[in-house]
């Protein structure tokens, strides 16, 4: 039996939809090494840009040790400027403070 780990929604930023979002986001892995995916409100035109991580490191009593560990912090921001710089090749993109977390793509998406 495999063990599945609980996951939340780590958000990077916000664009405007446009041609290469998706092939620009494909290929990145972002915080946790987690790949990195859209999910779009066809309501407003805006995709945000997100990744599954492991709810044990980002919700609020874990990731608040894990702010004062700075070698996990250093990783964890460059892998979000890492994300965020990828995306602004291809456009605008407003990019969210580190360890913008929400419980679902569904909490994101409203």
């Amino acid at each position: 039996m495999t063990e599945t780990t609980a996951t939340v929604s780590y958000l990077y930023g916000v664009a405007a939809l446009r041609d290469g979002l998706y092939e620009t986001a494909a290929p990145l892995r972002g915080v946790a090494g987690a790949p990195v995916r859209l999910v779009p409100d066809e309501d407003t035109g805006l995709v945000a840009v997100v990744s599954s991580v492991p709810a044990t490191d980002f919700e609020a009593a874990p990731l608040s040790a894990h702010l004062e560990d700075l070698t996990w912090l250093e990783a964890v921001a460059r892998a979000h400027h890492h994300v965020i710089d990828a995306m602004a090749s291809t456009g605008t993109i407003l990019p969210l403070r580190l360890a913008t977390i929400y419980r679902n793509d569904d909490r994101v998406r409203a």
